[in-house]
């Protein structure tokens, strides 16, 4: 309990739930209710999200009387636990697994943990840079979330909220444990997406993963005004979602298969 309520992303979450929320996080290693898929629900006047990753319960986080919060201010504190706090808890939950099965197993069980950690290994995305195309933001935003879900990167961000203290590649290059979302690529200046391309150049797959909306058809987007490089990235891992039925546009075979490598390595 200690180690996940000193650890940075407890602390960052908790502090910004506060500050913008008025509200307190408790975590409870025990379930409040056992049965429930729910991904948040309320429970008298406190708001409780069951933590369940890789079908490992892992307890629920409290929110101290946010069942008053509007379904809006719910859903964007549901994003941030899941994102921030609930991969944290994961990695904890593992650790001590690990630690029981090493004080009570044969002399031989090394084995057999080094296997459970391959499996528990994280997804990588073939490209940083995965191009969605659709006519309604809402369904690129929702595709975008699927993919960041996948990815396992720790947090979801808005290009717009982080723009300012981004002007060089090196400040892109620190958040690798983020997705960064653009909503539509035709917003951005020129100066960012001049960044942009400088930071894809690179080809740093440790990096953020940056998920870019618009509406453009791929010809549509040879014909910009932009930087060859980037243009060739955001045709080279395109995703034309309103060409999917709504059913499967968040379909996790369909976006492994077109976004990720499957990563077999043996350590």
């Amino acid at each position: 309990m200690n180690e996940i309520l000193n650890d940075s992303s407890w602390i960052k979450a908790h502090e910004l739930i506060q500050e913008k929320y008025g509200k307190r996080l408790i975590y409870r290693a025990l379930k409040v209710i056992e049965d429930t898929n729910a991904t948040f629900y309320s429970h008298g006047d406190d708001l409780i999200i069951p933590m369940k990753l890789r079908n490992h319960d892992l307890g629920d986080i409290v929110v101290s009387r946010g069942s008053f919060l509007d379904i809006q201010q719910k859903s964007e504190i549901v994003d941030l636990v899941k994102f921030l706090i609930e991969p944290k808890i994961y990695s904890i939950h593992l650790k001590q697994s690990e630690e029981n099965l090493k004080a009570n197993s044969v002399p031989h069980i090394g084995k057999v943990v080094d296997l459970f950690k391959l499996n528990v290994s994280k997804s990588k995305t073939l490209s940083q840079i995965i191009h969605l195309k659709s006519h309604t933001e809402m369904n690129r935003h929702k595709v975008a979330l699927k993919i960041h879900e996948m990815a396992e990167k720790n947090l979801f961000v808005h290009l717009d909220d982080i723009a300012a203290s981004l002007t060089t590649v090196e400040d892109i290059k620190t958040l690798s444990d983020l997705t960064i979302y653009v909503d539509d690529v035709e917003s951005l200046p020129l100066s960012m997406l001049d960044l942009l391309k400088k930071y894809l150049d690179l080809s740093d797959m440790d990096g953020p993963l940056f998920l870019i909306g618009s509406s453009l058809p791929l010809e549509a987007v040879e014909e910009k005004n932009w930087p060859s490089s980037l243009k060739k990235d955001l045709m080279g891992f395109y995703f034309d979602i309103d060409r999917v039925p709504l059913s499967q546009q968040t379909s996790h075979e369909i976006l492994e298969l077109l976004f990720f490598q499957l990563d077999n390595e043996m350590t």
